[in-house]
């Protein structure tokens, strides 16, 4: 094991314990199974809508190894449903992939509290840090416009199971962010967190590479799946699309645009009419910076993406 694998392993272990909590938010993806390993968790949860998503079989697989009792939150389209409206109802918004990767982590914190969890972990953090995310792999042959592209995205982090976390009391412990912890993975040269394995450029290189003998390649080089994804959540736009009647939805975005919001399909119809049952419309939010020309929301990102709506990129209007 190379001396960068000691030193991070080490500070990620005293990371854990500084941030022990009862039980894991478990995906069967790299972040959440280096957890797993380091943990050793009571109780670990896994969403999945219906029962076969592609996190359960690579949960089961870490769960079997790490955790001394696994718990599938099997979500129906109906129980969905009502985990959307609560997590329109916490964020303010009605843009769908903040929707559906918070329902995963809204069915699952909520789970944890249902079994008696007051902390509960998760593995939030190993992406932005460590350049896991899929839209980034543009950039894995230029070191330099990477290392641009990850400071970026560490000024502008947020984490929706904090806030979920908050909202519902339950304590949310992340211990890629402890703050001892972070500030060593952001001194890790960028060059380290890419790298090629089996004919492919890979991000996090460098936890794959140093916790590869522990968890298996299997789970070691899965390729990343975002939340929505893994625990199949992506299916509720097919399932809102077929259940919508066509004449409600063209109603509906007629409706919308009066309230100067433009609609993009019936799944971010469904989110707006629930939006608009709790909420008024954004142009009607008074506004110190400047509004999305999509939803006319207030806009202060520099992510250049709408935290209302979901538009992306956004140019902002006066």
């Amino acid at each position: 094991m190379s001396q960068n694998c000691k030193e991070l392993k080490s500070l990620l272990k005293a990371s854990v314990d500084r941030n022990y909590a009862d039980a894991l938010l478990l995906s069967g993806g790299l972040d959440s199974s280096i957890l797993a390993y380091i943990l050793k968790p009571s109780l670990s949860l896994t969403i999945s809508l219906g029962q076969n998503a592609p996190d359960v079989e690579y949960a089961k697989i870490v769960a079997g190894m790490y955790t001394k009792r696994h718990k599938l939150i099997k979500l129906s389209y109906k129980s969905l449903l009502k985990v959307i409206e609560k997590v329109i109802r916490i964020f303010k918004t009605f843009d769908p992939m903040e929707i559906r990767n918070s329902s995963v982590l809204l069915s699952g914190i909520s789970a944890a509290q249902d079994h008696g969890i007051r902390k509960l972990m998760t593995g939030d953090g190993g992406d932005e840090l460590f350049a896991g995310y899929n839209y980034l792999k543009r950039y894995y042959t230029d070191v330099s416009s990477l290392d641009y592209q990850l400071h970026k995205l560490w000024d502008s982090m947020r984490f929706s199971s904090l806030i979920i976390g908050n909202a519902i009391g339950v304590m949310i412990k992340t211990p890629f962010l402890d703050k001892e912890f972070l500030t060593y993975a952001k001194s890790i040269h960028t060059c380290e967190k890419i790298g090629e394995y089996s004919g492919q450029r890979w991000g996090k290189f460098i936890l794959r590479r140093c916790y590869e003998s522990e968890l298996g390649k299997e789970i070691a080089w899965r390729s990343k799946l975002a939340q929505e994804q893994g625990a199949g959540i992506t299916n509720i736009k097919g399932f809102i699309s077929k259940n919508m009647d066509d004449r409600v939805f063209h109603l509906g975005i007629r409706q919308a645009r009066s309230d100067g919001v433009r609609i993009r399909d019936k799944e971010h119809l469904y989110y707006y009419i629930i939006f608009r049952k709790f909420f008024s419309a954004p142009k009607n939010e008074s506004c110190p910076y400047r509004r999305c020309p999509e939803c006319n929301g207030c806009f202060n990102s520099i992510t250049q993406f709408c935290r209302i709506c979901g538009a992306f990129p956004v140019v902002s209007k006066p």
